[in-house]
């Protein structure tokens, strides 16, 4: 084999560059996670051409083997409260496994994660699988689990939808900018995540202002998503007592991701979190005829929100590890492997 690893510029890539990157990702993807859907072929370049995703900069590189490629990485620099992480994912075609490809892309990495200042390289890979013991044979470490679900809209019964709110609250929805009257109370609610299960990872939970609200929208319509809400108002005081979002991605029309839930805690134990939801897939259901299904991620030991989204009709695919390592430490690893003349 004739391995050679550089960057990637997808801005400069031809078409047959990135129909390689996308033929690798289907392919790796149907292998690992056979259950997770990909973006058509132009939504993905589309976003893979953006120069920030939704967690920071990102930077790209290749494998090639006598031209051909074998192997992609992608590093993801946040600018907030984690950006001493360096988020990574590195792929490998299931035929060039085993054959030190995605160690070299490592490597090869590792000089522009240094030079931003990282401390921790931190990414995620299916609980158990190879990708779990090859980081862990690298000096990652398991820092958490979280349980990849999804929806089935077509085979769920609607009626596991049909739940009502508790008395003393009323439902509010919007699409991608949250009411003047509402941003405070709702930049309150987003900070309820902050106690969610984060195993050992050492992500730090955002600290959601009003100001912070408006720059993630921002963002959000800087890279083509659109976001919709539901949130449980407090009649009472007019405040957000909870809130759940959900990420839609253009020609993506098939599917969707669930992000975030909360409820604040002087609200908890009143089912708020299952209603909104709940009232979250009647509304999709209502305007997005060509939804097929609702894609998640939950803490595995977050017993309560994979109970809820259970009721609505949630199955369980498979666990994603989370693995971390110090970035000296694994420099210093991956030094001892490299090849010595």
């Amino acid at each position: 084999m004739s391995l050679g690893t550089t960057p990637f510029a997808p801005e400069r890539a031809s078409a047959a560059e990135l129909r390689a990157w996308y033929e690798l990702a289907v392919t790796a993807t149907a292998a690992d996670y056979p259950s997770t859907p990909l973006p058509p072929y132009d939504s993905y370049v589309q976003q893979l051409r953006q120069p920030t995703s939704y967690l920071g900069l990102q930077r790209l590189w290749v494998a090639r083997d006598n031209g051909r490629l074998i192997g992609t990485a992608r590093a993801v620099f946040p600018t907030d409260e984690n950006s001493e992480r360096a988020i990574t994912a590195v792929r490998v075609s299931a035929r060039n496994r085993r054959r030190g490809v995605g160690t070299r892309l490592l490597q090869t990495m590792l000089p522009e994660i240094h030079a931003r200042g990282c401390q921790r390289i931190a990414g995620q890979t299916k609980a158990g699988a190879d990708g779990e013991k090859w980081t862990n044979a690298l000096g990652f470490r398991t820092v958490a689990q979280r349980a990849s679900h999804h929806l089935d809209i077509k085979r769920t019964d609607p009626a596991r939808w049909q739940v009502p709110l508790a008395p003393g609250f009323r439902i509010q929805k919007w699409v991608d900018t949250a009411p003047g009257d509402l941003v405070q109370s709702f930049a309150r609610a987003r900070n309820a995540i902050a106690d969610s299960p984060t195993g050992e990872a050492s992500y730090q939970h955002p600290d959601w202002t009003a100001e912070r609200v408006r720059q993630y929208e921002a963002r959000m319509r800087g890279i083509g998503e659109s976001h919709r809400y539901v949130v449980a108002v407090d009649e009472r005081s007019g405040a957000v007592a909870g809130f759940t979002e959900i990420a839609i991605v253009p020609q993506q029309w098939s599917y969707c991701h669930q992000e975030d839930t909360a409820v604040l805690p002087e609200f908890r134990g009143l089912g708020l979190g299952r209603a909104i939801k709940a009232s979250m897939m009647r509304w999709l259901t209502a305007e997005l005829p060509r939804l097929e299904q609702v894609h998640t991620m939950t803490a595995a030991d977050n017993l309560h929100m994979i109970r809820v989204n259970a009721q609505l009709g949630y199955v369980t695919d498979h666990v994603v590890a989370s693995v971390e390592s110090d970035v000296g430490a694994l420099e210093a690893r991956l030094t001892d492997l490299r090849p010595r003349p």
